[in-house]
Parts: C-alpha cells; structure tokens; sequence
C-alpha cells in the first residue's frame, strides 16, 4: 500500500500503528455503526408485545447487515479459529448485539410461544441464514437471490422475507 500511495514502508505504521491496531480500529468503525442502529431498534420496540419486539429487532438486524455485508465477511474469517480477533468481535459487538433478542428469545421460550432452544439458533439463521445472499453475493446471484446492499428496497424486502422465513419456523402453531 505505500509503494502505491508513494510514501514510505514505514510512515503508514508510523502514523497508524501496526497493521493488527489498524485491524482492530477499523471494525470498531464498522460495527460501532451497526451496533448504534440495533440499539435504536431494541430501545424504540421496548413497549411492543414481546413478538414484535422480536419480529423488530430480527429486521432491523438483518437489514443493518444486509447494507455492511463487509461485516459479515469479517465475522465469517475471524470466527473460523479461536483467538484475540474473535476475542474482540464476541465481547464488543456479537454478544452485545446477541443480547437484544436474546432476553426476548427466553422470555418467549419459557411461555413456550417459540420453539425449545431458539435462542442460539436465531443468530446463526439472522447471520449466516439471512445473512448469506449479502455475505456471498456470488453465490447467491446463482440462486437468484442477490441483494444490492445500495438499494434500500431490496434491502428491506429481503430483511422482511428473511424475517418471515425465520419467525414461521420460529413460533409455536396455534389452534385457530
């Protein structure tokens, strides 16, 4: 990168740090944002009836990560192996995030309104389910399943059909 900006080797560790600091300083960027726009979510749902408050918070998560889809990209490298990266990812954004729907989640499951053990499944779906026409647009565009992350409306469409997708297999049937 220096050779291509024509400075140095040395003035962009200089000025920046190591590269593993400059790694670190850029996610914080990246997931401060996303962090910031769920908390808005889960603090204007609070009065809603627990599954919408859900229902909310698993579109606004699945839209706020459809418009980063670089996030998601960083969450699948680093979580491969174990180590101060995913460290860092788990503890500042993973688990506090997780943590919105989480206590829903359980409130939920003990009324026995959504399926035993929903809890840890739901991020995985919302993540790597809902996530993966964003994350891999590749392979998504072969299944007809692309999602610009610049378009809006498509990014709420697919936030609202992932959402439904999710919460139909999520919820206890009723009789009706």
């Amino acid at each position: 990168m220096a050779r291509r900006l024509g400075v140095s080797h040395n003035l962009i560790p200089q000025r920046v740090g190591p590269k593993e600091q400059l790694w670190f300083a850029a996610v914080d960027h990246g997931f401060e944002a996303l962090s910031a726009e769920l908390a808005a979510t889960a603090e204007a749902g609070a009065g809603l009836d627990d599954v919408e408050q859900l229902r909310a918070l698993v579109t606004a998560f699945v839209a706020a990560n459809a418009r980063r889809p670089a996030l998601l990209r960083i969450i699948n490298q680093e979580a491969v192996a174990d180590g101060p990266r995913l460290d860092h990812l788990f503890v500042r954004y993973i688990d506090p995030v997780r943590q919105y729907g989480a206590d829903v989640l359980a409130r939920l499951e003990a009324e026995g309104r959504v399926r035993s053990g929903s809890v840890g499944l739901v991020y995985f779906l919302m993540t790597h389910g809902a996530g993966g026409p964003v994350a891999l647009p590749g392979l998504a565009a072969r299944f007809g399943e692309a999602v610009d992350p610049a378009d809006e409306d498509a990014v709420q469409r697919h936030a609202e059909a992932a959402t439904a997708a999710i919460f139909d297999g999520l919820l206890v049937p009723t009789d009706n």
